[in-house]
């Protein structure tokens, strides 16, 4: 069995190229909202090959992941496939101070603390870029009753479910108001 890479050395001289194919365990990634995102299997493939301006790294990420359903809060398990391209570089390249429009080259940047790419580093980056905006447990996912807060998912409850537009509200007081006279 061959030797783990778990991090690509930007100032080594050799090799030219290096071939990728580790799985990694990522612990501690935190959703925007506090809530842990469980990493259960991660495999980064891909070919970092050194260039004039660092090294490029064309790579492939899978994952599977345990994340909160948007709807019920239920956690349900997913899949992650994510292809990317970086240009991984040694020290952060000072943009100024203002406005600036960042080009195709640079947003292809990752800077390597140390001179040092870290490999988990580069899949929570990944994994944080490509998570779904609103995962869902299933397509047909009920969330929660805004009134108990069953989940519409597991059980029936009996709260009614009056759904007005509020730009509507002033009607409705208006046909109230025609009813009762």
């Amino acid at each position: 069995m061959g030797s783990r890479i778990m991090y690509i050395d930007l100032r080594a001289t050799e090799p030219d190229v290096i071939r990728l194919d580790e799985s990694l365990e990522l612990t501690d990634l935190k959703l925007s909202g506090g809530e842990n995102l469980v990493v259960k299997q991660a495999r980064l493939q891909g070919l970092a090959t050194r260039g004039p301006d660092g090294v490029d790294l064309r790579g492939r990420l899978q994952a599977r992941l345990e994340i909160p359903c948007c709807r019920c809060l239920e956690i349900h398990e997913t899949s992650l496939d994510s292809e990317f391209q970086l240009i991984l570089v040694p020290d952060a390249v000072e943009f100024g101070v203002g406005e600036k429009q960042i080009g195709e080259r640079e947003s292809l940047l990752f800077y390597a603390e140390d001179g040092r790419a870290e490999l988990d580093t580069i899949a929570r980056e990944q994994i944080y870029l490509n998570l779904p905006l609103k995962p869902l447990c299933r397509e047909d996912c009920q969330g929660l009753c805004p009134t108990c807060g069953a989940n519409r998912n597991r059980l029936k409850c009996g709260c009614r479910s009056e759904e007005l537009d509020p730009r509507l509200a002033p009607l409705l007081e208006l046909k109230k108001k025609l009813d009762g006279s």
